[in-house]
């Protein structure tokens, strides 16, 4: 394991008195997606920052039609190709703070907006669940002609990246998993099961978001995801000024409903990935549990190496891209070894 240190202390956000009825990690997805448009940022701003212009083109946005739907992806940088994929909430813009300005100038990047985020559609007859997503990501690659890829997935994302080298053993040649959500959480979220269900969902999400939240909470709750950091201020006010459509709610909470399942039957099959891991994880993550999740994993995976970073919290795409850095780095590394 390496242990890498890091910044601040900030405090804890609330909402423990609602824990009762939804699992821990549902409930404040759904509290961040109600209130603040799931946290997605500008993508003008993010992809106008000068450091990327020192270093390589901007990140420029694609559209590739794959079974009908349209998915949207960023691209950038050459080399070899980094597959990046976001969490729940997110989009591909996520990793524009900071992250794809350190690699660019080594890797090809592209980063995907997944089913019904961003700005991908999401199919309309079928559930896009864990295993759906993981087909659809296959045959936009092949779409692209890319084979054998990087992955480099966050949280929900980090399952994807899971689920897709179970799938595709042959065809990923490295995954990085950021704060992964490798394992199911414990119970059942009746709540969030009702909010999913047309045509409830958009009455009780919104209703959630415009009576009971306001700008503090949210705040509180932003400060949980970036926690022991700082919330970076412009994070925070395109959160606030940003509602979400009922397309994207839906999205984000059946995303949320759904893995579960996914995940229960897709753990036991982790020991078959043989290609390079590297984890990486916040000691003081309160979004995903270090100790359930990356730590268990690593355990799952005994070649993989595991990144700690001390006093880091959940969102270490914004917070810490010089980690995800050094992640990729080590995978490359390690498969160039691998390979000898």
């Amino acid at each position: 394991m390496i242990l890498v240190t890091s910044r601040h202390d900030l405090r804890r956000g609330i909402t423990d008195q609602l824990s009762f009825v939804m699992g821990m990690r549902a409930w404040r997805i759904l509290v961040l997606l109600c209130f603040s448009g799931g946290v997605i940022a500008s993508p003008s701003s993010l992809r106008n920052r000068t450091g990327a212009t020192e270093r390589c083109e901007l990140a420029r946005d694609h559209f590739v039609v794959v079974e009908q739907l349209r998915v949207h992806y960023l691209e950038t940088g050459a080399g070899r190709t980094l597959v990046m994929i976001h969490g729940n909430a997110g989009a591909a813009d996520d990793f524009g703070y900071g992250t794809i300005e350190l690699l660019c100038d080594q890797y090809r990047i592209v980063a995907v907006d997944r089913a019904g985020h961003g700005q991908s559609d999401r199919p309309k007859d079928k559930t896009a669940t864990l295993e759906y997503q993981a087909e659809l990501l296959h045959h936009t690659l092949l779409q692209l002609g890319i084979s054998e890829p990087i992955l480099v997935g966050h949280s929900w994302g980090a399952s994807l990246a899971l689920a897709y080298a179970v799938k595709y053993k042959t065809e990923v040649s490295a995954i990085v998993l950021i704060a992964p959500a490798a394992y199911p959480d414990k119970g059942e979220n009746r709540l969030l099961r009702m909010a999913v269900t047309p045509p409830v969902i958009g009455d009780v999400g919104l209703m959630f978001g415009r009576l009971i939240l306001g700008r503090h909470i949210l705040k509180q709750e932003l400060s949980r995801a970036f926690f022991p950091e700082p919330v970076p201020e412009e994070y925070l006010q395109k959160a606030t000024a940003s509602w979400l459509t009922r397309r994207h709610l839906k999205a984000y909470l059946q995303d949320e409903w759904t893995l579960n399942t996914s995940l229960k039957h897709l753990s036991h099959q982790y020991s078959q990935i043989k290609v390079p891991v590297v984890i990486v994880t916040g000691d003081k993550d309160k979004v995903v549990s270090p100790k359930d999740n990356a730590y268990r994993l690593k355990n799952t995976l005994p070649s993989a190496d595991l990144i700690e970073v001390k006093d880091a919290g959940h969102e270490i795409p914004q917070t810490h891209p010089e980690i995800i850095y050094a992640a990729i780095k080590k995978v490359s590394e390690s498969q160039v070894v691998n390979r000898q």
